[in-house]
């Protein structure tokens, strides 16, 4: 447990800086670009980074799950990498002018062409992470993606200053994965290959495919209103929903990026270990619910002061989606680690259909809600948050065995946790007002008080979350 904490810990730490640093970076930019200009950029980000997510095939999870690996195994995995990403890479190019002009946006091309520089390297940053994360080495994660955070960072907003629009997000995006790639050029995990082989890659295909296109479906469901509203809407409509449904991401995903990376090592360690494979996927989703559906929580209250205080009044209009958006939030967050389970299960072909059902009813709900309004849009949301936990949980009982008696028992200390939690955030709003107090005053009153009304509930109520901080703490682990 003592390595797995660290690596947790580490891929923690790695995952929050980022975040912080990629919202340093957005209360920078909000209030130095308009909607519009942030709208453009927004359309263009949210479908390349949707047909990023096939760039890798998945091909890392093949690594993670093998019990041994070899040298040839990393040159297969590199060689299938390559070809699906490089392919990408050159249909991002060739779709740059059909975007440009379906959109009526002339700008879309050229960012594009930016944005599919980083399908070319992507091969030899993820494998190298990979070989990384498989032997829970996320110490040194966190050097390469802090460095690559920072250059990234100073890169976009100085060039937002020097006057560069939305060129500066594409410019700045684009160097994050391009620093990941030169720091790999001069460090070496352990087994990393850089020639590649094209022999034996039907084994990793097949769980590459399915894990690929589970991620897509996750990314798409986050940019399918980016799409869909900047179709038939206007650019300040898609910023102003992409900044409410990018509160909440930035909320719920500051803690869950910090984990997943250590969740699926975890998981197939267990698996291959002979462990309880359940009841270690119980432990770990209770455990994240703990931590981010409080957080979502206090945030669907507090939305317009932590909003105002990020981004600036002129995205006000966005703090109801996000109060609407982060019920479907906490919806996904229960089973958030339910891929991992199927994949360490042997049963990624699972994967996809987990995914495809809420994604697809999700889309014609946005279709027919958007006529009515943005908050319309956000509902659809909720809706399919709703169908995302009934039908994974039965999925998951049905194909796993999984105890939905046990699983939801041990969830109700988090059901708790957050009610104490919304309840002083709802306490709060009635001794000084949301709307007219400085949304600095709000934010510091809930910083000051809400952590110890959570921590307070998880010992109450015994949370396994509580007894992890409590041994973590070296003045309290012999108490």
């Amino acid at each position: 447990m003592g390595t797995v904490r660290a690596a947790v810990i580490y891929s923690a730490l790695a995952r929050f800086f980022m975040r912080f640093i990629g919202l340093g970076t957005t209360m920078v930019v909000a209030r130095l670009l308009t909607p519009e200009e942030i709208g453009t950029f927004a359309i263009a980000s949210a479908i390349v980074m949707v047909m990023a997510e096939i760039r890798l095939l998945g091909a890392g999870a093949y690594l993670i799950r093998e019990s041994e690996i070899t040298p040839a195994k990393v040159r297969s995995t590199l060689g299938l990498t390559l070809i699906v990403s490089w392919s990408m890479g050159l249909l991002v190019l060739l779709s740059a002018l059909p975007a440009a002009r379906f959109y009526e946006l002339s700008e879309l091309g050229w960012i594009f062409a930016i944005l599919s520089i980083s399908f070319f390297i992507a091969p030899y940053i993820s494998i190298p992470m990979t070989l990384l994360a498989r032997n829970l080495c996320f110490k040194h994660q966190f050097r390469i993606l802090a460095a690559s955070s920072i250059i990234s960072s100073a890169t976009t907003i100085g060039m937002v200053l020097s006057g560069f629009s939305f060129w500066s997000l594409a410019v700045g995006q684009l160097l994050n994965p391009l620093s990941q790639f030169l720091i790999f050029c001069l460090y070496r995990p352990y087994l990393m290959q850089y020639w590649p082989s094209f022999r034996n890659l039907k084994p990793i295909a097949r769980i590459g495919i399915f894990n690929s296109l589970t991620f897509l479906i996750r990314r798409a469901t986050v940019a399918a209103p980016d799409m869909i509203i900047g179709k038939a809407g206007s650019t300040r409509d898609v910023a102003m929903f992409s900044r409410g449904l990018g509160f909440i991401e930035f909320v719920s995903q500051t803690v869950i990026k910090g984990v997943q990376p250590v969740a699926f090592p975890y998981l197939s360690q267990v698996r291959r270990e002979g462990g309880n494979l359940l009841e270690a996927y119980t432990r770990a989703s209770v455990m994240l619910g703990a931590f981010v559906v409080p957080i979502l929580g206090v945030g669907s209250i507090a939305s317009l002061p932590t909003i105002r205080l990020f981004f600036g009044d002129q995205w006000d209009a966005a703090a109801p989606l996000a109060s609407i958006v982060a019920i479907w939030a906490m919806c996904r967050s229960v089973h958030w680690f339910s891929r991992e389970l199927l994949m360490g299960s042997g049963r990624e072909d699972l994967m996809l259909l987990r995914e495809a059902l809420p994604f697809f009813i999700l889309i014609p709900l946005i279709l027919l809600a958007y006529p009515y309004g943005l908050q319309a849009v956000a509902v659809s949301f909720l809706a399919t948050g709703v169908v995302d936990v009934i039908f994974t949980s039965v999925l998951l009982w049905k194909v796993t065995g999984l105890n939905l008696i046990y699983f939801f028992r041990s969830w109700i200390g988090n059901v708790a946790t957050l009610m104490s939690c919304m309840g002083t955030t709802w306490a709060w709003s009635q001794v000084v007002s949301f709307q007219a107090t400085p949304p600095v005053t709000v934010v510091l009153l809930l910083a000051l008080t809400t952590p110890f009304v959570w921590l307070g509930t998880l010992g109450i109520f015994r949370n396994p979350l509580y007894f992890e901080i409590r041994d973590a703490i070296p003045l309290t682990r012999n108490n």
